[in-house]
């Protein structure tokens, strides 16, 4: 089976940066991806989904093995899987429901009403591969975080504005790869990632109604940038070499520590997206390095141990999670 294009670079990353820490240079760091996607031929037929999906809040986890598994939330019941994607990365939902599948190899993110087993959008990506999502509540617009060109050069921020096809693709000459992505309540949207020709991690801010990426420096280091999120007042970002979260105040191009959020139980050293739900934070995670295969639930802020957890069956590698909230 052939391995998808963003993974054969995400292994070569991981592999030169290994190779530097044996021959003690920069210590080696976490990539995004440890087994190899598979591939998958787009198969929607092989969706499905309880009626009783659709008026129930739902929790959806990207798997690499071209799936997409969805519970009931808080519940953790399996009601439904959506099939045929071929690299599914990054999810994110709306406050409608509606719910973004990233699918990295395919070059696309599609749109799913909540409960639904047919894409009712689909948004082409042109030039870059896509790697998660986020979309801005007060206006619709949709980001994309796009970890790498389709010529193998840097990745961008892409901005599908409300009701268009085309997006806008933002990109900085100090920025090489683009991870995760996420709205604040004022439509600024933040990203993170690595440098351009280095692991060293890096922040930055499109700013609502800007035509320009601003860089962020924030007053914690993070050694290797994971997830992003808006909790409501602060800006989280995961580093997942230490497995901690940390939470910043955001004020101009700099943002100040609010608090560090240990997130134990997760050994997978691997980068994945989380999802803030009211007071709980949802993230898949390993027990074992560089291997994920179950979400855990934690406490937010307070984190500490597993509050509960769930196992996804014949997971090959979970990437992206989201929480989708009925319709009401």
């Amino acid at each position: 089976m052939r391995t998808p294009l963003v993974l054969r670079l995400l292994l070569a990353v991981a592999a030169s940066v290994a190779a530097a820490g044996c021959a003690g240079g920069t210590p080696a760091t976490p990539t995004a991806v440890a087994a190899p996607f598979a591939a998958s031929r787009f198969d929607p037929a092989g969706s499905w989904m309880e009626p009783s999906a659709a008026t129930q809040d739902l929790l959806y986890v990207s798997d690499a093995r071209g799936s997409v598994d969805v519970f009931s939330y808080p519940a953790g019941k399996p009601v439904g899987v959506l099939r045929g994607f071929r690299n599914p990365a990054g999810l994110c939902s709306d406050p409608k429901g509606d719910v973004y599948v990233v699918d990295s190899d395919a070059l696309q993110v599609l749109k799913y009403r909540h409960g639904g087993t047919k894409p009712i959008k689909t948004l082409l990506m042109f030039g870059y591969f896509p790697f998660s999502c986020a979309e801005d509540p007060k206006t619709g617009d949709v980001a994309v975080a796009n970890i790498i060109s389709q010529s193998n050069g840097p990745g961008g921020l892409s901005i599908f504005k409300s009701g268009q096809a085309i997006p806008r693709t933002y990109t900085d000459n100090t920025l090489g790869s683009f991870f995760f992505c996420g709205y604040d309540d004022h439509s600024n949207v933040f990203v993170d990632g690595t440098g351009t020709g280095s692991h060293e991690a890096k922040f930055a801010e499109l700013a609502g109604g800007s035509s320009t990426l601003k860089k962020i420096s924030l007053d914690k280091n993070i050694t290797y940038p994971g997830g992003i999120e808006w909790d409501g007042t602060y800006l989280a970002a995961q580093d997942t070499t230490t497995r901690i979260l940390y939470r910043f105040k955001m004020s101009g191009s700099v943002g100040k520590s609010a608090g560090t959020i240990q997130l134990k139980g997760d050994k997978s050293t691997l980068i994945h997206g989380f999802w803030i739900s009211g007071k709980e934070l949802v993230m898949p995670y390993g027990t074992q390095s560089r291997h994920v295969a179950k979400v855990g639930f934690w406490a937010y802020p307070g984190g500490g141990a597993l509050q509960s957890s769930l196992t996804v069956e014949k997971a090959a590698e979970l990437v992206g999670v989201t929480v989708s909230l009925a319709p009401h």
